[in-house]
C-alpha cells in the first residue's frame, strides 16, 4: 500500500512525538530525585521544547504540503483552461523541441493530420509525413531558430491532402537561464482571405483598365475613382479627390444633381442620368451616369460614360433628319405636281415611292404593291402591239446595272381590262458614295392622247389631200403636177 508524503509525514510525526515523550518518561523515572532540582526542570523544558519543536515543524510542512497541494491543483487548472483555450482557437498552434519532437498541439493543428495529440506528441514531421514536405516545414521551423526571434511567413500547409495558405507565426520559447529550448508555432488559415485579396487585385486591376469611369463616392466627394475619369476631365486623382465634385459640375446642373444624390440616399438607382462636367481645359461634357448607393456604408458607386461625342451625333443626325423631311416634303410636293408618273425602287426591286400620277396609273394606293417590271399589272408590248418587249432593256432593269434610258415608246396592255395604254419609259440610277447603284428612278409619260390626237391628224391630213389636189401615199406624197 503507497501512502502519501503527507500521510507519511503525520505518521512520522506520531512517531517522533511517542518517542520523545518516551524518552522523557523513561528519563524521568531514572534520574533521581536527590539531584540538584533544576536539571529536572532543565530536562522537562527541553522535552516539552521537543515536542513543540516537532509539532511546529509538522504544522511547518503541514503547511508547505497544502500550499503545495494548492499550486499543483492551480497549475492543473491553469493548464486545463490554457488547453481548453488553445484546443477552441482556430489558430494551429504547436509546440517542438529543437530536434522538431512535438511537445504541444492544440486540436485544430491535430486535424491538419486527422492524428490526436498521442499520435504527435514525442515525434517528428518526418515520422509521418514525406520527406519533402518535412524538410519544407523543418526549413520554417529553423528560420525562427535563427533569427532568435519571432518571424511572420506564409506556407503552405497540406490539410487533409489539400493545399491551405497559412499565416504563421514562429518563435523561439526560452528557458529560465534565456536559452531556446522550443520553437512555437501559431498559425492561420489564410486560405479565404487569400482568395479574397487576390480577387479584389483582380477587381482593382479591372476597375483600373476600365475604359469606363468607375467611381466610388460619398454624397459629396469622390473616395476613389479610376484613370478614365481623370483622363476624361483633364485634372489628376489629387484634384479630383481633394475637392468637392460639384466644384467640377457645370453650375446650372448642380441643383438636379443634388436631386438624384438624394434620390440614391432613398434606395433608388439612378440610370442614364446626364449632366455636365467642366473640364481642365474649361470645355464642357455631357456625362451619362449609371449609379447605386451602399445603404449600410452611404457609399456611391457610379458607372460613367463621355456621351458628349454621342450627343453630337444625335444632334447632326437630329438635324439631317429634319432636313430629309424638308426635302422629302419638297420632293413630294414636286411629283405631286409632275404629269409623268414616277416610280422611285431599291436595288431589291421593291417600290419604296410613287407619287400620285404612278398609283392611278396602276390603280394602286400602296406603292409598295406596285410591280418593278409591271409584270403583276401590265403586259408590255412593242408600239405595234404584236410583240413582247423584253423585260431586261425595260429602262428600270437596265437603271440596276447603272445604265440610263431614255423615252423608250411601250404600250402597257392593261391584265384585267386588256384597254391599251402608249408610254415613254425612262430610268435612271441612283449612285451612293462607293459608286454603287443605290436605287432607281423610272418616269412613266403617257403619251396616248397624244398618239391618238397625232393618228386624228394624220386622218384629216389623208382626207383633206385629194380636195387640194395632192395624193398621199403612205411617207410619199406627190402633186398632180408633177404627176403630169
Amino acid at each position: 500500500m503507497r501512502l502519501s508524503f503527507e500521510r507519511k509525514t503525520t505518521i512520522g510525526y506520531i512517531i517522533n512525538m511517542v518517542v520523545v515523550l518516551a524518552l522523557g518518561l523513561i528519563y524521568w523515572i531514572q534520574i533521581p530525585f536527590s539531584t540538584n532540582r533544576l536539571w529536572h526542570w532543565i530536562s522537562l523544558i527541553l522535552i516539552v521544547l521537543s515536542l513543540g519543536m516537532l509539532t511546529t515543524v509538522y504544522f511547518i510542512l503541514k503547511t508547505q504540503l497544502k500550499a503545495r497541494k494548492q499550486s499543483r491543483e492551480a497549475l492543473q487548472k491553469n493548464q486545463k483552461l490554457l488547453q481548453s483555450i488553445i484546443d477552441n482557437t482556430t489558430n494551429a498552434i504547436s509546440v517542438k523541441k529543437l530536434n522538431g519532437e512535438y511537445i504541444l498541439v492544440n486540436k485544430q493543428y491535430q486535424s491538419f493530420f486527422d492524428s490526436k495529440a498521442s499520435d504527435l506528441i514525442g515525434k517528428t514531421n518526418a515520422d509521418f509525413l514525406p520527406k519533402e514536405i518535412a524538410d519544407r516545414y523543418r526549413s520554417a521551423d529553423l528560420e525562427a531558430l535563427k533569427a532568435g526571434k519571432d518571424i511572420q511567413i506564409e506556407e503552405i500547409i497540406e490539410v487533409s491532402g489539400k493545399p491551405q495558405t497559412f499565416l504563421s507565426v514562429k518563435f523561439p520559447l526560452k528557458d529560465a537561464s534565456n536559452r531556446i529550448y522550443a520553437i512555437g508555432t501559431i498559425s492561420t488559415d489564410i486560405t479565404e482571405r487569400k482568395t479574397v485579396l487576390d480577387s479584389l487585385k483582380a477587381a482593382d486591376a479591372f476597375f483600373n483598365m476600365s475604359t469606363d469611369s468607375l467611381v466610388i463616392a460619398s454624397e459629396d466627394k469622390f473616395i476613389k475613382i479610376n484613370p478614365s475619369l481623370s483622363k476624361l476631365l483633364g485634372y489628376s486623382d489629387t484634384e479630383l479627390l481633394s475637392q468637392p465634385f460639384k466644384s467640377f459640375i457645370f453650375p446650372e446642373d448642380i441643383e438636379s444633381t443634388e436631386a438624384e444624390i438624394e434620390k440614391l440616399k432613398q434606395g433608388i438607382s439612378l440610370v442614364n442620368y446626364t449632366n455636365r462636367w467642366v473640364c481642365k481645359d474649361g470645355s464642357i461634357k455631357w456625362l451619362s451616369w449609371n449609379a447605386t448607393a451602399d445603404k449600410t456604408t452611404g457609399a456611391l458607386y457610379a458607372i460613367v460614360r463621355d456621351i458628349t461625342e454621342k450627343l453630337k451625333l444625335e444632334q447632326e443626325k437630329e438635324n439631317t433628319l429634319n432636313a430629309l423631311f424638308e426635302s422629302q416634303q419638297k420632293l413630294n410636293m414636286i411629283l405631286e405636281n409632275i404629269t409623268d408618273g414616277v416610280l422611285v425602287a431599291n436595288t431589291n426591286k421593291e417600290v419604296i415611292l410613287a407619287n400620285d400620277v404612278a398609283n392611278s396609273l396602276f390603280g394602286i394606293e400602296d406603292d409598295s404593291k406596285i410591280s418593278f417590271n409591271f409584270s403583276d399589272h401590265f403586259k408590255v408590248l412593242f408600239p405595234d402591239g404584236e410583240q413582247t418587249f423584253p423585260a431586261q432593256d425595260l429602262p428600270a432593269q437596265r437603271a440596276l446595272a447603272g445604265k440610263t434610258t431614255d423615252d423608250v415608246d411601250v404600250l402597257l396592255k392593261d391584265l384585267s381590262t386588256n384597254a391599251m395604254r402608249r408610254v415613254l419609259l425612262s430610268g435612271r440610277p441612283i449612285i451612293n458614295h462607293d459608286n454603287q447603284v443605290a436605287a432607281v428612278v423610272v418616269t412613266i409619260k403617257d403619251i396616248s392622247r397624244y398618239k391618238n390626237l397625232e393618228a386624228e391628224l394624220e386622218q384629216k391630213d389623208r382626207d383633206s389631200r385629194p380636195m387640194i389636189g395632192y395624193k398621199y401615199t403612205g411617207d410619199k406624197k406627190k402633186s398632180n403636177k408633177d404627176e403630169t
